[in-house]
């Protein structure tokens, strides 16, 4: 990346290189949810997390350099990259680690991608905004669907809600670190500001997995390890790449939309995975939030 300010093309139309680069973020996210439920059998999360965010924070750094930007983090701006480091990075991953190993991956990625509605919301308080009509229209929708996976996956669970908890918890804590990362006015190339939040998010992590999560490491196979390298080069290096390349090439508005595709492949991913078959809740649920997301996100056009 050569310039951190995102620009839309002036004639209206989208470039195919950013059409390309949000279908290959759907599908390299979306396959990662059942991929990193594989890791997590065998892998303690905070160790899996530490190792995945340790080399991807080496690889945004490397990109950064490459492309001759400078990776010092102007003054007045390290509260917020470090505020957007525990809340994108550290919360966000340790809650959805956890949370993915007790409900099903498909399902914990349509909540993961709730994120556009928190961010919202939380944006509006902090703000002192007044939500319009279609913000609080989304919200409720957006719920709806949330309700309807909270109560299959407490039914299967014997009452227990727990997994689904943590991957809304990571959900919102991800839009949190959103809402500073957007209203900081960071002057930093954004893979920089990505590369550091990844630094400062994973140093409790790493502290965790040392002094206490590394004595629960056994003895780990093929697939499991594979996933961890799937997570340390491909969605921490590449995926996060390519949806900042995106939000350069776009407006903001058309990457959010562009990443709803995520969780749709994630629910299929999760199928040819594991075998397991999507529900019709499933179905309703990722309907939900696709119109919860769009409603919040996407503004009619001024006449």
């Amino acid at each position: 990346m050569t310039d951190s300010t995102a620009t839309a093309p002036t004639d209206g139309r989208t470039p195919i290189l950013a059409v390309a680069l949000l279908a290959m973020i759907a599908v390299l996210w979306g396959f990662n949810w059942p991929i990193m439920k594989i890791g997590l059998a065998e892998i303690p999360p905070w160790v899996f997390r530490a190792g995945a965010s340790i080399v991807s924070c080496a690889g945004l750094f490397l990109i950064s350099a490459i492309a001759g930007h400078s990776l010092r983090v102007p003054p007045g701006q390290w509260r917020a990259v470090i505020l957007g480091g525990i809340l994108n990075i550290t919360f966000f991953n340790i809650f959805v680690a956890y949370g993915v190993t007790a409900m099903d991956a498909g399902r914990a990625g349509i909540i993961g991608y709730t994120m556009p509605l928190w961010a919202t919301l939380i944006g509006t308080m902090v703000l002192k905004e007044r939500l319009g009509a279609r913000a609080i229209a989304g919200l409720t929708v957006g719920l709806a669907g949330m309700a309807l996976l909270f109560s299959v996956d407490a039914a299967v669970l014997t009452g227990s809600a727990v997994g689904p908890l943590l991957v809304l918890g990571g959900a919102i804590s991800w839009g949190a670190g959103t809402v500073v990362i957007k209203h900081a006015r960071l002057t930093m190339p954004i893979t920089v500001a990505v590369a550091w939040q990844h630094l400062i998010g994973v140093v409790p992590i790493a502290i965790v997995a040392v002094a206490w999560d590394w004595q629960n490491v056994g003895e780990i196979s093929l697939w499991p390890m594979m996933a961890l390298v799937y997570n340390m080069l491909i969605t921490g290096i590449i995926c996060y790449w390519a949806y900042f390349k995106v939000v350069q090439m776009l407006p903001v508005v058309a990457s959010t939309v562009g990443t709803l595709m995520v969780p749709v492949i994630g629910v299929f991913a999760n199928e040819l995975i594991f075998g397991v078959t999507p529900h019709l809740v499933d179905y309703i649920a990722l309907v939900c939030v696709a119109v919860a997301v769009f409603l919040v996100v996407v503004r009619p056009r001024q006449r």
